[in-house]
Order: structure tokens, then sequence, then C-alpha cells
């Protein structure tokens, strides 16, 4: 039985259930005080039966969920599936505040957990491309460039708005020879290796190419960006402070956050779900909780 801090008074005054009563009923469930109370002719105990599942406002008042204690108690008792189907239903602002228990470090290793799609809004609502390119090491930007998602005629199209001094640079690792080529022959020497060639050559750029490169790759195809990974993308949030990336993950919508939501530990969720509104989760429990309803006794 999950047992609940209630107001036996309002029981008792409303319901018809003396003092005495509740006393002797100290180990039942409500629903098994009600209809215990409905055999013997109660007819406010029978009228709760009716209701319980479907007037929210008066499972509100018999549960007292205005007391937080009493929404985490019921919380705790759910699954990870359905805590999450309650945070759902909270704001952004609740769920964020809920991950504030975390330190920054432990909130940027969920913050991957997120879709990819989510991390790349994450990433440009709060800083531009070509600010957050800058920002990473080398070896994420190599990361992204031997991405099998990016074509290579996208990649080719990309390095003709690289300065040319990168590609020369490129083109002098590669071969080991000073290049004075201009832009288009250099462009043709490397249009004309085969993959694998290519892809070294491209990995030979000085990091400030490699930028230019992908921000040109991104200008062409911007949906690409979702091709960096989690610990790219989360990144520049390491370098923030803890507030910062709380602020910084407002711009997200609660089912966003689902994901990160379904890997954390049950307690941790029942601790941010315990934020939803009385009334909100009065109506959870009428619409898909009546197991639940069930189980729930008074202290």
């Amino acid at each position: 039985m999950i047992t609940l801090d209630l107001d036996l008074a309002y029981l008792s005054s409303y319901y018809h259930i003396g003092t005495n009563a509740l006393d002797q009923y100290k180990n039942k469930s409500i629903t098994q005080i009600m209809e215990i109370e409905a055999a013997k002719g109660n007819a406010k105990a029978a009228e709760f039966l009716l209701r319980a599942v479907s007037d929210p406002k008066e499972l509100a008042n018999v549960f007292q969920l205005i007391n937080p204690k009493n929404r985490y108690l019921i919380l705790r008792n759910m699954n990870k599936e359905d805590l999450c189907k309650v945070i759902e239903k909270l704001d952004t602002d609740q769920i964020v505040l809920g991950l504030s228990i975390f330190t920054q470090e432990a909130l940027c290793q969920v913050m991957m957990l997120l879709e990819p799609e989510t991390l790349a809004t994450l990433v440009l609502k709060n800083m531009d491309a070509d600010k957050f390119i800058k920002m990473l090491p080398e070896d994420y930007l190599n990361e992204f460039l031997a991405s099998d998602k990016i074509d290579r005629n996208v990649m080719m199209k990309a390095m003709e708005d690289v300065d040319e001094e990168h590609l020369q640079k490129m083109m002098e690792r590669m071969t080991g020879q000073p290049c004075y080529d201009d832009k288009d022959n250099i462009l043709q020497k490397v249009g004309s290796l085969d993959d694998d060639e290519f892809l070294k050559t491209v990995f030979s750029m000085d990091i400030e190419g490699k930028q230019q490169l992908i921000g040109n790759v991104l200008s062409i195809k911007p949906e690409l960006f979702e091709e960096f990974s989690p610990e790219a993308m989360v990144f520049p949030f390491q370098k923030m402070q803890k507030e910062d990336v709380l602020k910084a993950l407002t711009v997200l919508e609660p089912k966003d956050f689902m994901p990160m939501m379904e890997e954390l530990p049950q307690e941790v969720l029942a601790l941010i779900a315990t934020q939803i509104k009385p009334e909100d989760f009065a109506q959870i429990l009428c619409s898909d909780f009546a197991d639940v309803i069930a189980q729930c006794g008074a202290a």
C-alpha cells in the first residue's frame, strides 16, 4: 500500500467516517475504506467509489495532492515508463529545475543521451554554427568530415570557398613539396583522387581550413549538423558554468528531454515528476492509473 499523509478530518467530515472507524482502517487503502463504508450504507463513500476515477478535483482533495510529499510517495511507486508520461506534462522550466540536482559534469553526460536533432537544436539556439565549429578540438572536426552522410560532391563544392592558402598547405602536407598552385588546379587534383586518398587529403588540411570547410558544408546542407557526435555537440557546454548550461536547456520542449529521462534512475525521475501541478497529477491518475489509486491509503 502507498501510505499518504492525509487530512483525516476531511475524510471524517466529508465522508461521514467516524474517527474510531478511521483508526481501525489504518492498514487499508482509501478504496478499501470506501468499499467497507459503502457496504455499511454510507452513501458518500459509495459516491466516492463512482467518482474516484472520474473526478480529478475530488481525487486531489482526498489524496491531498497539494502536498508534494504525497505526490512523491505515489510517484516513487511508478515505473520509469509511467514516470516519463508524468514528466511530459511538466513545463520545460520544471524539467530543467529537476536537472539542477546534477553536477555540471554529470549534466553534460546525460545531455549526450538526447537525440541528434535535439542536440543540434540546443547548440544552434545558443550559438551560431561558426562559433561552435571554432570551439571544437580538431578530432571532432575530423570525425565530422569522415561521416559517410557527407556526399563527396558537397565536400568539393564546399572546398571552393576555402581560402587558397589553406588548400596550398593541405597539398604541401600530402606531397611533402611546396605548393604554388592556384585554387582551381588544387581542386582539380583533389577531385581526381580516389575516395581514401581524398579523405586523407582533407584530413591533412590545417584546423582553420577544416573550420572553413565544415562551415561551408553546413551552409550547403544545414541538416548535416546532426552528423556531429553527441560528444562534439555537448563539448561547448562543458566549458560553461552549470547555471549557464541549465539556462541553455530551456530552449527545448518537454518532449525533447524524454530520451534523457528514460536513462535516469527511477528515484531521480520521481523527484523531477513531483513538481507536477496537483490538478494535472490528479487528471493523470484518473485517466491512466486506477490501479495506483486503489493502492493509496492514509498514514
